[in-house]
């Protein structure tokens, strides 16, 4: 079972960047018209996005975890549903969701490694991080250094869905770096044993249709299509004061999809004080104040991704998400919990946050023991189920908070010794009734009391 996202999908990327050998200069004599984009896409293209989705490809790992179809070859640069846009003097109103990342302390780089190194180290985090954005049907706009611009959302997707990806792509990003690219590198490079001062710094908002327009800037033959806003802008400011594998959101994210506090945290950092004391000074509003036309001043609410409680809803197996810092996912073999969504007569399986459901949609939660677990663990087993609802809507209806469900006393099966037994499930039915995330958590505990399996399930309603 696999403990990390892609590790040797990553490690074949790094290995093919430091195979590439430094040539002479040369004069470049094209014109800069869409010829740079091009050439970012042809790289992607072949590195990165194969016809078929194979086994240790990045997006492969968490596509399928999330349920997506088939890969997502989506070019470098113009938004495609904005690219009429182009060189004309036509503007539109669309919402979007910006992410704005960057690789911390890259530049300490320079110091330990030769430049080609320094080179493939960059491309290789710069390249997962673009995979991860596509699979999660994000686009990536533009590379900016060490840094990287992406949009969810579209003339084609729901912003609940665009918010929700984005969301997650946060998470997924932090997991990926913890996980993935900090063990290659150290195994990589022994010069180096501890490559972990790297990490990402992540900023995302959003933007309504009214609060986003997007245009072409720049002349004829060199030009860029992109939004222009507020909640566009202040992802790089949000970027800016994020930690090492930390991610800030905006208010207006917060908001739009009434995310639970349970999940934020507010930054905070130390300054000295006039006795020569270190303090903690919380930051719960951007640094800076914008003042408008009129003289009145905003402040604009932030918060820290609580990236260790949200990143255990992420639909990756126990196995891969207890591997990680500060999970409280517990694996057991043989054990799973998923969540279908039932339609008449179909049960359609809905991967932990995945999308937004509509409200009034009917829910099965399932507990499976396969044939191993009767003959590995200490019966009888007791399985507890906990239900926990947030948002403002939940509020209102008196139903917001924890829900511990009636436990249930789990006896080892007399037919288990047989070979044509296969294992037992237990279920538990629910329905969507209050926008925002929800969640349900399921904890097993043998007959010591010991917990052998907890994980979660948190599902998105709009």
């Amino acid at each position: 079972m696999r403990n990390s996202i892609s590790r040797s999908s990553f490690a074949r990327m790094l290995d093919t960047e430091r195979r590439k050998t430094p040539s002479k200069s040369f004069v470049a004599t094209e014109s800069l018209s869409g010829h740079a984009f091009d050439s970012i896409n042809e790289v992607m293209a072949s590195s990165s996005a194969p016809a078929e989705i194979n086994q240790d490809n990045i997006q492969s790992d968490i596509r399928t975890a999330f349920h997506k179809i088939g890969i997502n070859n989506g070019t470098i640069g113009t938004h495609p549903d904005f690219l009429a846009l182009a060189e004309t003097d036509a503007q539109e109103n669309h919402y979007i969701c910006s992410l704005f990342l960057d690789i911390k302390n890259s530049t300490r780089l320079t110091f330990i490694y030769d430049l080609p190194d320094v080179v493939a180290i960059k491309n290789t985090i710069l390249k997962a991080a673009a995979e991860t954005v596509r699979a999660l049907d994000g686009h990536v706009h533009r590379f900016m250094g060490d840094a990287l611009l992406a949009f969810f959302g579209g003339k084609t997707q729901s912003k609940e869905d665009s918010i929700v990806n984005a969301i997650n792509c946060t998470s997924v990003l932090e997991a990926l770096m913890t996980g993935t690219i900090i063990p290659v590198l150290e195994q990589t490079y022994s010069q180096d044993p501890k490559a972990d001062y790297l990490g990402f710094r992540i900023g995302l908002d959003y933007g309504s249709d009214e609060n986003v327009l997007w245009a072409s800037y720049g002349v004829k033959g060199v030009y860029e299509v992109t939004p222009t806003s507020f909640y566009v802008d202040v992802a790089a400011k949000l970027q800016g004061i994020a930690g090492k594998n930390k991610a800030m959101l905006g208010d207006s994210i917060l908001s739009e999809i009434d995310f639970p506090e349970a999940y934020t945290k507010i930054r905070t950092r130390t300054q000295t004080n006039s006795q020569g004391n270190q303090e903690t000074i919380p930051t719960p509003i951007l640094p800076r104040t914008y003042t408008d036309r009129e003289g009145k001043q905003h402040k604009y609410k932030v918060r820290e991704l609580l990236h260790t409680h949200y990143r255990d809803l992420l639909p990756f197996t126990p196995e891969l998400k207890e591997a990680l810092p500060n999970s409280r996912s517990v694996s057991c073999s043989g054990i799973s919990f998923k969540c279908y969504k039932q339609t008449d007569d179909q049960l359609i399986d809905y991967p932990s946050v995945s999308s937004a459901l509509e409200k009034r949609s009917s829910l099965k939660f399932k507990l499976t023991l396969e044939r191993e677990v009767y003959t590995t663990q200490k019966f009888p087993l007791e399985l507890q189920l906990i239900k926990t609802n947030h948002g403002k809507e939940a509020q209102s209806f008196n139903k917001m908070g924890i829900f511990r469900l009636p436990k249930k006393t789990i006896f080892r099966d007399t037919s288990s010794q047989s070979r044509f037994f296969t294992g037992d499930s237990h279920t538990h039915h629910d329905s969507t009734a209050y926008r925002g995330l929800h969640t349900m958590e399921a904890i097993v505990t043998n007959a010591n009391g010991v917990v052998i399996f907890r994980d979660f399930i948190g599902v998105y309603i709009k």
